[in-house]
């Protein structure tokens, strides 16, 4: 790997290039189907278009630009069938190189995008000029990729790394995630600290950023949008569903002039093709309804591939308030060149299409809007976060999960959750057996107050999650989705549990009167729950003894800390057992059935509840054997956390 700054490049642009900066207030576009007519601009008008060709079109992200992927940046010019076309770094990518991810500058000056040589190399961050004296700026050296490049407005620019070194939740892929640099590379930040990746960001003319989450903690595998300030703080729900009841994922979204959204939908994972959809974002709720977002292509599927059928990616908006797409009609890996498409679905008009290669993410060239500036709001001297949740019994009802009764004020505690990165070569089994959740380990638990709200006061800049508790210690509601606090952020706007969105639930939380419960300790004080460490030693004291669940099996349960090839005896056991009475049947512990440790028989057994009690039966071990408060509890947390072995 290389980490030498590279010298500026030089090479010159033709004429109609520099043409292509001045503003422009329209574009006259022919609604016509097929070939695209040969004017496509007023010649008083005239504008670029700047894309990556490729040789693959499987650039969801960064992760899946292969080696064996090439391309280029190109620029056509003006906009239309007859328009000239330059290759615009051929210069610079030979022997395997590729581009990606190109953003215009808000003057129209400048393009910046994200470039691999050669395939000895990683991808960095270049700009080029595109007036004045045109030369390639690299901004980045890393040995890491970096990806994703957009203009902030205050000078900044926002991009994806995947330098964490961190692989993703039960995939182990190479994560990548939000960071921020200044224009000249310098300072690099990271500003989001998801588990899984976020990619494809975008400015709002707001200011904010926008991107594409993967959202990947446990049985959760979905892609919604996320939005959040350029220094990483006010990280919500832009568009999508936080748990379950809707399964549409949201890919190379941009913003429109009415600030809805354009983007590609699929229903399934990892495929960025199907239809463009229009979103209302700044109306939705969580999940959403109909009307809340509208499928402009619905001849398109989002669950199948077809090569009958036609295929979008990259939307990007024209400034007439039609879309430049690429689209593939004869099935998703076909064929993508670029074509022109109304916001209502209609006139589908071919611009170019070079049949040997792919046409993607194409973007106008030309002064455009610049948004707001969100001032930076970071406590440099802080290294916590304040988070407080006004109600917990403020909650959907479509998520899968319960609703716990607040009239009962059935939840008595929060427990705070950290996601443990998975690191490089780690495998699947190195956790645990049928458990889709990661390493985690347990900050502490809070007081919810009686009118259900809770304040915690947590280390920045870490993923964390929650679990809210019974009386009994089980979890009521498993918290799927990881969130995080920036230093010095204190998040107030919580309304409740996955609650409806945009509803307020409690005007005065006893909890903003509260000291913040401070969950803040050192990682040596972090507990990790896993069968190893917590529940074998309990075993070993009261169940694996003599003439109960030893190796005979007392009640046909062996409960041996013999080995097997990977785990033990009793951890399998456990794992894999299914308890089954003439008063029902109950796997022995569960982390798909939520929550876990309340539909689990062993908790049953060991507090004498549920299907425990139905059979006419007490709490168990008793007598001399009878376990702590404190051992049933690190049993209760085991479940809770996905029944983890190490």
């Amino acid at each position: 790997m290389f980490r030498k700054k590279a010298s500026p490049h030089n090479f010159n642009l033709p004429v109609f290039a520099k043409r292509a900066l001045l503003i422009f207030s329209t574009i006259v576009l022919a609604a016509c189907q097929g070939t695209a007519p040969d004017d496509l601009l007023l010649d008083s008008l005239p504008t670029s278009l700047i894309f990556v060709k490729s040789n693959d079109s499987s650039t969801l992200d960064n992760n899946f630009i292969g080696f064996g992927e090439t391309g280029d940046l190109y620029m056509l010019s003006p906009v239309s069938s007859n328009g000239q076309i330059k290759n615009l770094t051929a210069d610079f990518t030979g022997n395997g190189g590729a581009v990606a991810d190109p953003d215009i500058s808000y003057d129209g000056a400048k393009v910046i995008f994200a470039m691999r040589r050669n395939n000895n190399e990683s991808f960095d961050i270049y700009e080029l000029n595109l007036i004045g004296q045109p030369k390639l700026n690299r901004l980045t050296t890393s040995t890491f990729d970096e990806c994703d490049p957009a203009y902030l407005p205050n000078g900044k620019i926002v991009y994806t790394s995947n330098q964490r070194n961190i692989r993703d939740e039960y995939e182990r892929r190479e994560v990548e995630n939000l960071f921020t640099m200044d224009g000249d590379g310098k300072n690099p930040q990271c500003v989001s600290f998801n588990n899984s990746d976020d990619f494809d960001p975008f400015v709002l003319s707001d200011g904010r950023v926008a991107w594409t989450r993967w959202e990947h903690h446990g049985n959760q595998n979905r892609f919604p949008l996320f939005f959040t300030h350029p220094d990483g703080k006010s990280t919500f729900l832009l568009f999508g569903t936080h748990q379950g009841g809707f399964t549409r994922n949201f890919f190379h979204a941009r913003e429109l002039p009415d600030r809805k959204l354009v983007a590609v939908m699929s229903n399934r994972v990892l495929v960025d093709h199907g239809p463009l959809v229009i979103l209302n974002a700044e109306t939705t709720s969580d999940p959403p309804k109909d009307g809340d977002f509208s499928n402009i292509t619905p001849n398109t599927p989002v669950d199948m591939d077809d090569d009958k059928l036609g295929y979008f990616k990259y939307p990007f908006p024209l400034p007439d308030g039609r879309l430049v797409t690429s689209y593939s009609p004869n099935g998703p890996e076909d064929d993508y060149g670029l074509y022109t498409i109304g916001r209502d679905g209609g006139s589908l008009t071919l611009l170019y299409n070079d049949p040997s290669t792919h046409e993607l993410d194409a973007v106008v060239v030309a002064p455009r809007f610049k948004p707001t500036v969100v001032p930076e709001q970071i406590d440099r001297n802080d290294s916590t976060g304040v988070f407080v949740n006004q109600n917990v019994y403020f909650r959907q009802d479509r998520d899968g999960q319960a609703r716990p009764n607040a009239a009962l004020q059935e939840i008595k505690q929060v427990m705070v959750v950290e996601g443990i990165p998975v690191p490089p070569n780690e495998r699947d089994m190195d956790i645990g057996m049928n458990t889709p959740f990661e390493r985690r380990r347990v900050l502490g638990v809070a007081p919810v107050y009686a009118d259900g709200s809770f304040s915690i006061r947590v280390p920045a800049n870490i993923p964390i999650s929650f679990n809210t508790l019974d009386s009994l210690g089980r979890a009521v509601v498993i918290k799927r989705s990881w969130l995080y606090a920036r230093p010095g952020e204190k998040v107030t706007n919580c309304t409740g549990c996955h609650g409806p969105r945009g509803q307020k639930s409690n005007d005065n939380p006893i909890a903003l009167s509260q000291t913040p419960t401070n969950l803040v300790v050192p990682v040596s004080q972090r507990k990790t729950v896993a069968f190893q460490n917590a529940i074998e030693p309990i075993i070993k004291k009261s169940c694996a003894i003599t003439q109960c669940h030893d190796d005979g099996g007392a009640g046909g349960l062996s409960l041996s800390l013999a080995k097997t090839t990977e785990f033990s005896v009793a951890y399998e056991n456990l794992a894999n057992g299914t308890h089954r009475s003439a008063s029902g049947n109950k796997d022995m512990i569960t982390s798909d059935n939520l929550p876990f440790s309340r539909n689990s028989y062993l908790a049953d057994v060991l507090l004498g509840v549920g299907l425990r009690k139905a059979e006419g039966k007490g709490a168990h071990p008793d007598g001399a054997n009878v376990l702590t408060k404190d051992e049933i509890k690190a049993f209760l947390t085991w479940i809770d956390l996905g029944g983890q072995y190490r």
